[in-house]
């Protein structure tokens, strides 16, 4: 069913993410029924008390389930946390209840949110109600930090105003060291009372810890509290997975904090310890990629110019970097994919475990042949992997993918062949051309005194007229052959197509005229320039015309050709000029050779008119292309605007 809503997103959101708030916490703090639900793959996450006794769900029937199990009405896509907005919930007797809707975002996506009900005839929230939901929403500001910096000066700043303290300061455990070092903070508060390294007792503690002035201090930290006559002293361990990333503290003058309080600093422990280890392990990947670039030197690999796909991995097979080339492979882009899973991006037939369990163990470059991969629309294309593990200091520091597209070498190479043996049948076509051409000329010579010399009625004028016709049409194609084959000098200048056009409509004019044929010219703009070389420009609108006009030789019809401006995309700017004709079309299985040499649906063409037409329109750097169908054929030339 589909998300009522948003659109789902390319990815779900990282683990990170989902874990990185007590959702259980949340709805403590909510005063009214209240769940928590993400956006992006359309389910509930968890409920509160109240909401399941106004509904008469159970826990188990809402977890998991789509939020249309419980909501009638499409909401937007937008959640504020000031829009409240009538709704209708389901119950579990069938029946509806009417309540007003808030919507509070959770994550950074917006993608994770809580969803409040409250009667319609609820009076005006209380203080306590709006103090929760701008707690629950600051929350998000700590989400929304890029570096482990800024999140900690956001945890400490909230938990300074949560308790107005008069005091307080982060720390920050980093690999490899015992002690805490203390976070240098954007904001002043008072964090200098604080010692810059703290040491914390092993094991390490899990939950906040509370002394009052009251009590024999038991550590250093309390001690120098009592020092400087505050009346408490608070300390929040930033714990995830048994994994210890810093610390909060806090003192000041007043009272012990109530329970609404404490639930809020496990809510902001929770949400800095989740946001610290996504930062955490955001750094230690870019780190990774840094350190690989300088190890193996992959500077010149990485850029934009390498054809092979090249994928950093972090040592437990995370997405780190992705040059252009893979990110066209397979159809994702880096920020799409960013510290995902490899076997979620790197999808095929056989699997890559086998290369990634060789990296893991620091054996040496693997190769894997012919492997089936698949892009993100779900095309497959044949590759070859290389697997490079990286080292530092003896360790894995990440794994290296250089990824090559057999199917596009085999197309290239196959190209290239054509295009090889294309050059060498043009070399001979020419010294053919070159070498045929004068004997032909001396024939034609010969045929023409014999004609000449012929009596009246003579049963063989038939015979040397045939002959004659076909060798003006051999010499012809000795001098297209020739055209086509030798070099060609362009000289630009602005071109008007307004002018050139209609020139060479009018040429055509007699002939269309007994064939039958009508013709249309239109443009617009008026005047459309264009860089060209006349001469060469001249003859691919002539072979255009002069093919339309076959077209329709024996049939008649019309001919319409128009000069209009490109899209508005495209770059450099360029004009469109459009010749149509209403002739029968050109076959399926010609179409797609049609501007290959000596290819041609005239029996008595030569078949490098088109072929010409291309080279001419690749060298003035426009594009051609062709529209056919039974009933009529359109050409689309496609030139820069002159400057």
């Amino acid at each position: 069913m589909a998300n009522p809503i948003s659109p789902r997103l390319p990815f779900e959101p990282a683990d990170d993410e989902l874990q990185a708030l007590d959702f259980a916490l949340i709805l403590e703090l909510v005063p009214s029924a209240a769940l928590t639900y993400n956006r992006s793959n359309d389910k509930i996450i968890a409920a509160n008390q109240k909401l399941r006794e106004l509904t008469s769900f159970e826990a188990s029937e809402l977890a998991g389930k789509s939020l249309t199990a419980l909501i009638t009405l499409r909401l937007d896509t937008n959640p504020t946390g000031k829009d409240v907005r009538p709704v209708h919930l389901k119950t579990a007797s069938g029946s509806k209840i009417q309540a007003n809707l808030r919507i509070l975002s959770l994550s950074q996506t917006n993608q994770i949110v809580a969803l409040v009900f409250t009667p319609p005839a609820a009076q005006a929230e209380t203080e306590s109600q709006t103090a929760s939901y701008a707690f629950i929403e600051s929350l998000l500001r700590i989400q929304n930090q890029e570096t482990i910096g800024a999140a900690l000066s956001t945890t400490a700043e909230i938990l300074h105003k949560t308790l107005n303290a008069q005091a307080s300061a982060a720390y920050i455990q980093r690999k490899g060291e015992k002690e805490l070092i203390r976070a240098r903070l954007n904001i002043d508060l008072q964090s200098a009372q604080f010692p810059e390294r703290l040491t914390l007792p092993d094991p390490l503690p899990q939950e906040i810890t509370f002394w009052k002035s009251t009590q024999k201090p038991t550590s250093t930290l309390e001690e120098l509290a009592l020092v400087k006559g505050f009346h408490y002293l608070l300390l929040i361990p930033l714990v995830r997975q048994n994994e210890q990333l810093g610390a909060l503290t806090a003192a000041g003058f007043g009272s012990q904090p109530d329970e609404d309080s404490l639930r809020k600093l496990k809510l902001l422990a929770s949400s800095a310890a989740g946001i610290l280890h996504h930062l955490t392990r955001v750094e230690n990947a870019q780190r990774t990629v840094q350190r690989t670039r300088q190890i193996v030197q992959l500077e010149h690999a990485i850029s934009d110019n390498i054809e092979e796909g090249l994928i950093i991995l972090t040592p437990d097979l995370c997405v780190a970097e992705m040059n252009p080339s893979a990110e066209m492979m397979l159809g994702y882009a880096i920020s799409e994919v960013f510290l995902q899973k490899a076997e979620m991006v790197l999808i095929g037939n056989e699997t890559l475990s086998s290369l990634y369990k060789s990296a893991q163990q620091g054996i040496a470059t693997k190769v894997a042949n012919n492997l089936s991969l698949n892009t993100r629309t779900g095309k497959s294309f044949l590759a070859q992997v290389l697997c490079i593990p990286v080292m530092t200091d003896g360790k894995l520091s990440s794994i290296v993918l250089i990824l090559r597209d057999l199917s596009q070498s085999e197309q290239i190479r196959a190209h290239t062949q054509q295009l090889e043996q294309r050059a060498f049948l043009g070399e001979v076509s020419a010294i053919f051309a070159h070498e045929v051409k004068n004997p032909i000329n001396s024939i034609m010579t010969g045929l023409q005194y014999i004609g000449m010399t012929m009596k009246p009625g003579d049963p063989h004028y038939d015979l040397v007229s045939r002959l004659q016709n076909d060798c003006l049409r051999l010499t012809h194609l000795m001098d297209s052959t020739l055209t086509f084959s030798k070099p060609v000098e362009y000289h630009f200048k602005p071109v008007d197509l307004a002018e050139m056009l209609p020139s060479i409509l009018e040429r055509w004019a007699p002939r269309m005229t007994r064939l039958n044929i009508r013709y249309n010219f239109d443009a617009n703009p008026a005047h459309p320039l264009v860089r060209a070389d006349a001469r060469a420009l001249e003859q691919v609108f002539v072979n255009l015309v002069s093919n339309a006009v076959q077209a329709m030789e024996k049939t008649g019809g019309t001919l319409n050709v128009r000069v209009i401006n490109g899209a508005a995309h495209l770059v450099p700017p360029q004009y469109e000029v459009i010749v149509a004709d209403s002739g029968p079309g050109i076959p399926d299985d010609i179409k797609e050779h049609i501007f290959e040499p000596f290819v041609t649906t005239n029996a008595s063409g030569t078949g490098l008119g088109l072929a010409i037409t291309k080279r001419i329109v690749t060298a003035h750097k426009g594009t051609i292309n062709l529209e056919s169908y039974p009933g009529g054929t359109m050409f689309h030339v496609f030139l820069p605007k002159a400057e």
